[in-house]
């Protein structure tokens, strides 16, 4: 046993353990779970066989020097090339900004925190996101603060943020998932992303724009990206490939305006000198010479059957008892229980019967004040597994009802009632 004492840098003080991969440790060792909690693809969206074949191409036809040696840290440029293609065409962002590829979107959002935040500094972000970039928020000594949702309007509250950045000193950027958000599921519309736009050109601050999810699209027509009517370079873009090839390739890409990606390109220097090179190729060997388009209609036929299934268990839950926002795409479903039921007995019960969601208080930047929401996942679970689990879900809440107005009063001293978010 150690004798050694420790003392940690002051930065350590403020981040513990992410209970998202803790949840997806626990689920994974009970097999008998349904598990809404991941935020993973299916394991049938995995392309095997093209990816066998691309694998198999670059030992026998390439130079190993090309996929196994040291790479530039600004990543593979036919890839880079290809990903600035397909943004041109698939999002209409054409945009002289460069690409960076970095190690998944969770480290672009750790080295545009480094680069620009100092201790002090504010993040302004969704009030329930991703846990992920609060903690690279943290992890710099910068303050996340949360700005309120109006959920009937999918956006943040434009009265709120307006507020906030006229008063509140050092506010250095947004962070923002304007599309199939996380763990909401909602969509900003195109008036809303223009006018938080014209906030951030008002108040001179960053926008990070995360889109891991952005390529999912199951029903209606796409929103145009917040990158795409960016005019003075204060839209920084995340992308992955975590939801449309594989998470374990951990390859996702920044665009950014070449002042800021000079000293992006410096910091993933010193983090990991570059991202997986095999891949890199591996990808751009997809892109170019397999049918990758192909690949994410199938991804997009698969799970919107699963969202479609998900929903129709939904509505068979009276929202009496539950409401929940209804996505156009993505991975998540974003659920609020009624005021007349106790978190704490409806986690327990589905719990005892191994079936395991997201607590809204989680994904909350505070931690605390949406112990009524749970997130839901859908592209992970099969459709009998979303039928028996969501039935589960509709029988626990019945339980769970509160008959006691004394009891109703003491389930809610958290003291912040959110407006429910309709079955749209």
């Amino acid at each position: 046993m150690s004798t050694t004492t420790f003392t940690f840098a002051s930065r350590m003080a403020h981040l513990t353990g992410s209970p998202l991969r803790e949840n997806a440790k626990r689920a994974m060792t009970a097999k008998d779970t349904i598990s809404f909690a991941y935020g993973y693809p299916a394991t049938e969206a995995f392309p095997m066989d093209t990816l066998r074949k691309i694998s198999n191409k670059l030992y026998t036809e390439y130079d190993p020097n090309v996929f196994l040696q040291y790479a530039p840290s600004e990543g593979y440029a036919v890839l880079r090339r290809l990903i600035k293609e397909r943004l041109a065409n698939n999002a209409d962002i054409r945009s002289d900004d460069d690409v960076l590829i970095v190690s998944g979107s969770t480290q672009g959002m750790d080295l545009v925190v480094k680069v620009l935040c100092d201790p002090g500094d504010v993040v302004l972000c969704e009030d329930q996101t991703f846990s992920g970039a609060v903690k690279a928020v943290q992890s710099y000594g910068a303050v996340p603060m949360p700005v309120p949702m109006d959920l009937d309007a999918q956006s943040v509250d434009l009265d709120a943020l307006e507020h906030m950045l006229s008063t509140t000193p050092n506010v250095k950027m947004m962070y923002l998932i304007p599309t199939f958000q996380n763990p909401l599921g909602t969509s900003m519309p195109l008036e809303k992303r223009k006018a938080v736009y014209e906030l951030a050109r008002k108040y001179d601050i960053v926008i990070f724009e995360d889109d891991p999810y952005g390529e999912l699209l199951y029903f209606g027509d796409p929103i145009a990206k917040m990158k795409s009517f960016d005019t003075d370079g204060r839209v920084i873009y995340s992308g992955s490939f975590s939801k449309v090839l594989a998470p374990s390739t951990r390859l996702g890409f920044l665009m950014a305006n070449d002042e800021l990606m000079r000293k992006l390109v410096l910091a993933k220097q010193v983090a990991d000198s570059h991202s997986n090179y095999y891949w890199q190729v591996m990808l751009a060997e997809f892109m170019l010479h397999y049918d990758f388009e192909g690949h994410v209609e199938y991804l997009k036929r698969l799970y919107r059957e699963r969202v479609k299934a998900m929903m129709a268990a939904l509505d068979r839950i009276p929202q009496t008892m539950l409401r929940y926002i209804r996505p156009t795409g993505g991975y998540f479903i974003g659920c609020r229980m009624a005021d007349d039921i106790d978190p704490d007995t409806f986690y327990d019960i589905i719990a005892d019967r191994h079936v395991a969601v997201i607590p809204g208080d989680v994904m909350s930047v505070t931690g605390h004040g949406y112990e009524r929401d749970f997130r839901l996942n859908f592209t992970r679970p099969s459709i009998e597994e979303i039928d028996r689990g969501i039935g589960i879900i509709g029988e626990a809440l019945e339980q769970a009802r509160i008959t006691e107005p004394s009891d109703i009063e003491n389930s809610c001293r958290s003291g912040r009632e959110p407006v429910l978010a309709g079955a749209r």
